[in-house]
């Protein structure tokens, strides 16, 4: 997504539960490990809920509001309303489960809060979970700022009814709409844990969240003498991490370190960020700093919430933007910017192109056959042979963009899609990383080409597409580099995470 921009999300069903009246906030004080009971309204905290052996059974914002207390948390979970209930005696107060009356979208991105306080007509809630209500088209909503959602992140909340209304306003102002597994992305980045990622028994320190979501000075609440007597320990045995690789790996494959298994990955996303791939993982602390395999590949363990730019493969740090470096931007247009940065170690500036990013696919029709693309290059004056590609511009995976592009230029969906690196193009004028991808198990279909692009497909010969990059027929770069890169794979080569020069 560009640094300038801001994508909604739409999040599908959360849970929503209310507990409202005289005793509300106090009631549900007792029964969560943040200190609920002090919170001013507007304000709001992240919280466990255990049972009365002091095991999770969720992990949730708990959100103070004039009428009592609102409880904001990712779906699939224990049925907390009536966890509550089952306590609830002489209370004055009632607890609602509105969790199916409730749409629920984010807009995230660096434009998101500027964004939002067009559409509200007044400063958005401040982070972390600040919320409040407005309107947006007409229809009520109530807004939170949501840490998980990463920086500008915020969680609109309306009812199913005003959905449409709501999502049609933030088309209307031009904010592009991302798949649901950019959320996940972001969740998982963040390292907050949905009820997949919280396996049976385990306790609140286990799940790397204590530091804002555990109170040790509050009063009593259900659970309290477990976690106070692992807080006097000192440690736990087993610690929710993320857990990083270059090549792509799948929810349920084991963690291996030490000759031993460690644990089992939960949640799984294509991280850019993590350099490939990141999983989050409940794992034995007595092997955590051992080499890590997942599924017979090297990995590591990342700190979370992961922060900063897109990484490599081969780099767990990509150097941030120029303009992240004290640069000016001098221009902005619709996919790029121009910067001006001072020389490291020279007296002079440099203007520098600062470009999202983007992805390169290989599409194996057949294993001896690739899919090219003639596409019309205004800036050479040419019709060019290339793989088919395209930038980095909405809130989406890389792998999802991959296979986005692909079937945009060339119609061909992938049953199967596969990162293989990455490379700089132009690095002396251009910050672009291109994302490499094989396609394979294609499916034909009907392209979707953008208003003013011309692009033909043309099947040929691997064999043939090989000596084209050596003969000069195939001269864009990103082409050449992508097809010789996945031939030397396919030779059994390693390939690595290459830079362009």
């Amino acid at each position: 997504m560009r640094e300038t921009t801001a994508t909604w999300i739409d999040a599908g069903r959360r849970t929503a539960v209310f507990v409202r009246g005289r005793d509300a906030a106090r009631f549900v004080d007792g029964f969560t490990t943040a200190a609920v009971g002090s919170l001013a309204p507007g304000a709001g905290i992240e919280s466990f809920f255990a049972d009365a052996k002091g095991q999770v059974l969720a992990l949730a914002a708990i959100l103070r509001t004039d009428e009592g207390v609102w409880i904001d948390a990712f779906p699939g979970g224990p049925p907390l309303a009536e966890h509550l209930e089952r306590y609830h005696i002489r209370e004055q107060l009632e607890i609602v489960d509105e969790s199916a009356g409730r749409a629920n979208i984010v807009l995230v991105g660096p434009g998101a809060a500027a964004a939002l306080a067009a559409l509200l007509g007044a400063p958005p809630p401040a982070p972390p979970w600040g919320h409040g209500r407005g309107a947006i088209a007409g229809a009520a909503v109530a807004v939170v700022a949501v840490p998980w959602a990463g920086g500008g992140g915020h969680l609109i909340q309306a009812t199913v009814a005003d959905r449409t209304a709501v999502t049609g306003a933030l088309t209307a102002a031009g904010i592009p709409a991302a798949e649901p597994a950019a959320l996940e992305r972001l969740r998982i980045e963040h390292g907050w844990p949905a009820p997949a990622d919280i396996p049976a028994k385990a306790l609140p320190q286990e799940l790397s969240q204590q530091a804002r979501a555990i109170s040790f000075t509050k009063g009593c609440y259900l659970g309290q003498e477990t976690v106070a007597r692992l807080d006097a320990l000192g440690h736990v045995n087993r610690r929710l991490v993320g857990i990083a690789a270059a090549r792509e790996f799948a929810s349920g494959a084991i963690v291996r370190g030490g000759g031993a298994d460690l644990g089992t990955v939960t949640s799984v996303c294509s991280s850019p960020r993590a350099g490939g791939w990141l999983g989050l993982a409940v794992v034995s602390v007595r092997g955590a700093g051992a080499q890590l395999e997942v599924e017979g590949d090297a990995a590591r363990v990342v700190a979370l919430p992961l922060a900063g730019p897109v990484s490599s493969a081969a780099r767990a740090v990509e150097p941030p933007p120029p303009s992240a470096r004290g640069g000016q931007v001098v221009h902005t247009a619709r996919r790029f910017r121009v910067v001006r940065i001072a020389e490291a170690g020279a007296a002079g500036t440099r203007e520098v192109v600062e470009h999202p990013g983007s992805v390169v696919v290989v599409p194996l029709v057949a294993p001896d056959r690739v899919c090219l693309v003639e596409v019309v290059r205004v800036a050479v004056g040419a019709t060019l042979l290339e793989l088919p590609a395209g930038t980095l511009d909405r809130e989406e995976s890389v792998t999802a963009a991959a296979a986005r592009e692909l079937a945009e230029e060339t119609g061909y969906r992938a049953g199967r899609i596969t990162a293989v690196g990455g490379f700089w193009m132009s690095p002396g004028i251009l910050r672009e990383r291109m994302h490499l991808f094989v396609a394979e198990d294609l499916e034909p279909g009907p392209q979707a080409l953008e208003p003013g692009e011309q692009i033909r497909t043309r099947v040929v010969p691997w064999a043939e597409a090989l000596e084209m990059c050596h003969d000069g027929r195939i001269e864009d770069a990103k082409t050449v580099a992508g097809l010789l890169l996945v031939a030397a794979r396919r030779d059994g080569q390693a390939c690595g995470d290459v830079a362009g020069t």
